[in-house]
């Protein structure tokens, strides 16, 4: 293990995790593409493996992973009280979370607008047509905040029904109890393939909220921010380097600049000397992160859209690491 360049000051929390030998990572109960269990019991995810990221930077593996579920409104109060050294639990960029409660978020992972669920039969067709409706989502999220700021200027009366978990907020609008179902965008993705018929359901067309999504760690501990952050750049400057997990496992990717320049870069801030192998080989570049849990091969289907890199129109852009 490299140490701590000597201008740097070291980070308490990156000693914590070496001592103890895994990183401790909140996640949600279970949202399918973001943070979830499979039928084999092994967790997955957009939320998981940025995780898994940031353990393999450190520790060299990216096994080295405990999971901590936690319910939304114990999201930010889980972090501030040290029970998890990093939150990856789909949480929204806000002002208020921010400032509010000694986090700070680090990087926006995805890039994800409000979306509604509706039966296909329902006559609903936008969100227009749910004036005077009743919507399912789960407490402790910034939804019924962000409802409220796009129908109310609109003179659309929309009521927000809160429920503990999106699992029960899901069952609500099955079983008839309100009209829609409202969350981010991949999460309403992913709850809809949990239907049992998926397609007697709709998406309405209008994204009624931004939500930058993002992990964040507590704001007393500045040089583990970095960490994480620059751990993240790097997933997403592998894919514009054209680094894949398979040249890494291969040994094809020692010629990269990125992959050559890694040891010294591991100095600078205290990594794994092989960090940027130990995180491509063991999780994927972003663009790999990114298909396996929200594109066509997870079975979502989400359009990367904002989360393309800037070399093909999208807001993912690394600054230089090399």
């Amino acid at each position: 293990m490299t140490a701590a360049h000597p201008s740097v000051s070291p980070s308490p929390t990156v000693g914590a995790i070496r001592r103890r030998g895994y990183l401790r990572l909140g996640v949600s109960t279970g949202i399918r593409g973001l943070s979830w269990t499979d039928a084999a019991g092994v967790r997955r995810g957009l939320d998981v493996d940025t995780g898994r990221a940031v353990a393999a930077a450190l520790l060299g593996d990216p096994g080295r992973t405990e999971y901590t579920e936690v319910d939304p409104e114990d999201r930010i109060p889980a972090l501030a009280s040290g029970v998890i050294d990093l939150l990856a639990c789909n949480a929204t960029w806000t002002f208020s979370r921010e400032f509010g409660a000694g986090a700070a978020f680090v990087l926006t992972t995805c890039y994800d607008e409000g979306a509604i669920l509706v039966r296909r039969d329902s006559g609903i067709a936008s969100a227009d047509d749910l004036d005077g409706h009743t919507l399912g989502m789960c407490e402790g999220t910034s939804s019924e905040e962000a409802l409220r700021a796009w129908f109310g200027p609109r003179g659309l009366t929309v009521r927000c029904e809160l429920y503990a978990s999106p699992a029960s907020a899901l069952a609500a609008y099955i079983d008839g109890e309100v009209a829609g179902y409202a969350a981010d965008g991949v999460v309403v993705a992913g709850e809809r393939t949990r239907l049992e018929a998926p397609n007697d359901h709709i998406v309405l067309p209008e994204r009624v909220s931004l939500e930058p999504m993002g992990p964040v760690v507590r704001d007393d501990d500045p040089q583990w921010a970095k960490v994480v952050r620059w751990v993240l750049f790097a997933l997403i400057a592998a894919e514009a380097a054209g680094i894949t997990s398979h040249q890494v496992r291969e040994g094809t990717a020692e010629d990269f600049p990125l992959v050559k320049g890694q040891s010294r870069l591991a100095a600078m801030a205290g990594l794994h000397p092989r960090w940027i192998s130990a995180v491509i080989g063991g999780v994927g570049n972003y663009g790999e992160i990114y298909e396996r849990n929200l594109g066509d091969a997870s079975g979502l289907c989400v359009p990367r859209g904002y989360n393309e890199l800037w070399l093909r129109g999208g807001l993912m852009y690394a600054p230089p690491l090399v």
